[in-house]
């Protein structure tokens, strides 16, 4: 299946001595962060116990944050949480939700959430792929038929005297229940053998199998597949991107899947029973990881020349990759990456980037996802303390140091190889991170995105700050400046900067961008409905309506499903518009009656003759 292992050995120049660790963050700072951080959070909990998000992931992350942050298990908030993630479980078959569910569940220790972790760890396991990785749907929608056994056998577990979840990690020759057990086999007869799967997917499902094989998941083979997975698809850089291809010659590497791909090597070492867990510190493929996410992190401010000041998060996506470089870091015991103190520099940065109401806002923000990534940086979380325990002695930090040309039989690393950074605004395409659903009939392995040149990057960065920090008349003016201007930089400026207004004036940057879009051509603004943006999709939907254009029907109809719901309601209003049909859903509208909906718009389509 695959043509072999490839590992690149790094060339040390010259490790950099560096004076002692300056002080740490300030500790009653980073308190009054995280309690500030969690009134944001549960601010946002809805009536039924969830946030406001179509899937049930984004209240099990909710509900393990408050938990990592010493909330207590029995607070009204973590139980109105534990209920709905209960509700879901059954049902849930998509690898985000799976993987944070048993996580919350796991975390929260309650006997009776064995059999809910037991099921959702075998549809997590039956999600991996031929690759080794993972998309973002592991099973097909849960049939009634299982839905009804699975459902009496949790009555039936529930009733007699439950295994404790606190034991668990204790048995580890522990079995599942003979009805789960077929469950497993029937789900792995019905998986379909692809190479699809992205590394994003892939580092939650990581993180989900592992706590699962406490209660008895077998996870053995699947490890073995990942780390296949990760040693054959390693950039020359060192690093990982976004999707999967051998030689890493595919996305292009980043500082978060540079993250995962450690991650997953990391677990495929202490998943396998029996065998000697290789040592990582001498692991040319995983050392040279390290040293080249060394390379996009930073020394706190105080330990840089010239006493610059903390940045400024412009990257949307920045919350997100820390929350993974923290996971890693604290799974693998490291308190230097690359020779640089990875906590105190995130640390310090969001101190500064916390928001006036004590929540993170990047693209995630609006139903406390980034809220959730920064508290549980801040609290230093680990989900894998038995896989701490097991790498002990087996990793080490390689330090600062310099990367020559080299790496097997000369090829590969070029001089001073360096991972972006990951404040750096985003390009059109990144897919550093994805959490949310692809586009129907989208690949893991898109076309290569056209790369703007530096000069754009910088013009984006000065138009999205300029945007931020303007408010009134100012702002107006701004607006109607970037709606008529040419160039790219004013797309992506308007997009980059909405996350990070509010209110009225966040309305009007959506408008103008909806208003600049709807200039563009037919098949431009086919490429922008499927854009990684939200932001930009939710404009492209809109800017269809307002050009009368009906050639994008379907793409519409498609978009009813976006995970991100202003792209869904944008969507739903575009062909309200369009066709002068409504056939839902409402805003507020359950799962089933958002399936409902979009059955009906696709069946309206279809005896239209898809016209």
């Amino acid at each position: 299946m695959m043509r072999g292992m490839r590992v690149f050995l790094p060339a040390v120049v010259g490790a950099v001595f560096l004076a002692p660790a300056a002080p740490a963050a300030d500790a009653e700072a980073i308190h009054k962060a995280i309690q500030r951080g969690i009134v944001a959070l549960q601010r946002l909990q809805q009536a039924d116990g969830t946030w406001p998000y179509p899937e049930i992931g984004a209240t099990a992350l909710a509900g393990l944050t408050l938990l990592e942050c010493d909330v207590p298990a029995k607070d009204p908030a973590v139980q109105k949480a534990a209920a709905a993630v209960r509700r879901a479980a059954l049902r849930e078959s998509r690898t985000y939700s799976l993987a944070l569910s048993i996580m919350f569940l796991d975390r929260l220790g309650e006997p009776t959430d064995v059999p809910f972790i037991e099921i959702m760890g075998v549809r997590l396991l039956a999600g991996q792929k031929a690759a080794g990785g993972w998309t973002y749907q592991c099973v097909d929608a849960v049939e009634e038929a299982d839905l009804r056994r699975l459902e009496a056998h949790v009555k039936q577990r529930t009733e007699q005297p439950p295994v404790s979840a606190k034991e668990a990690p204790e048995k580890p020759g522990r079995e599942l229940p003979r009805e789960v057990q077929l469950y497993l086999a029937y789900l792995l007869r019905a998986a379909v053998a692809d190479t699809s799967g992205d590394n994003s997917n892939t580092q939650f499902a990581v993180l989900g199998l592992w706590v699962a094989r406490r209660y008895g998941v077998p996870i053995e083979q699947a490890a073995v597949r990942l780390e296949q997975r990760f040693r054959t698809s390693q950039g020359a850089d060192g690093g990982w991107g976004y999707g999967y291809s051998e030689r890493g010659e595919g996305d292009s590497s980043t500082p978060a899947m540079t993250c995962a791909a450690l991650l997953g090597l990391a677990v495929s070492q202490g998943a396998v029973k029996g065998r000697i867990p290789r040592d990582l510190a001498k692991d040319p493929a995983f050392r040279a990881g390290l040293v080249a996410l060394g390379t996009a992190i930073d020394h706190p401010a105080a330990r840089r020349p010239g006493n610059p000041r903390v940045p400024t998060v412009d990257n949307g996506r920045f919350y997100y990759f820390l929350w993974s470089l923290e996971r890693l870091a604290v799974i693998c015991g490291l308190e230097t990456i690359g020779g640089k103190d990875w906590y105190n520099w995130g640390a310090e940065i969001l101190l500064a980037n916390q928001g006036k109401d004590g929540s993170w806002q990047g693209e995630y923000g609006s139903y406390g996802a980034d809220t959730c990534f920064a508290l549980l940086f801040l609290k230093r979380s680990n989900p894998a303390r038995d896989l701490t325990a097991v790498l002990k002695g087996i990793v080490q930090d390689p330090g600062e140091v310099v990367l020559r040309a080299g790496g097997v039989s000369g090829a590969g690393l070029q001089p001073s190889p360096r991972l972006p950074s990951p404040l750096e605004p985003l390009r059109p395409g990144d897919r550093s991170s994805s959490v949310g659903q692809p586009k129907e009939g989208s690949s893991s392995l898109p076309a290569k995105p056209s790369t703007p040149s530096a000069g754009v990057d910088d013009e984006v960065g000065r138009l999205t700050a300029r945007l931020a920090e303007a408010r009134g008349r100012r702002l107006d003016e701004l607006l109607a400046q970037m709606k008529e201007a040419k160039g790219v930089a004013y797309t992506q400026a308007l997009a980059a900067a909405i996350p990070r207004l509010s209110g009225t004036d966040r309305d009007k940057a959506r408008e103008a961008l909806a208003e600049r879009l709807a200039r563009m051509s037919s098949a431009t603004l086919a490429d922008k409905l499927q854009d990684d943006d939200l932001e930009v999709r939710r404009a492209a939907a809109l800017a269809v309506a307002m050009k009368d254009d009906k050639s994008h029907l379907r793409k519409l109809i498609d978009l009813l499903e976006d995970p991100e719901p202003p792209v869904a309601r944008a969507a739903h209003t575009a062909l309200r518009s369009l066709t002068g049909q409504d056939f839902g859903p409402a805003p507020d509208a359950s799962r089933a009656e958002r399936a409902r909906a979009v059955a009906a718009w696709k069946e309206w389509w279809n005896k239209r003759g898809g016209k």
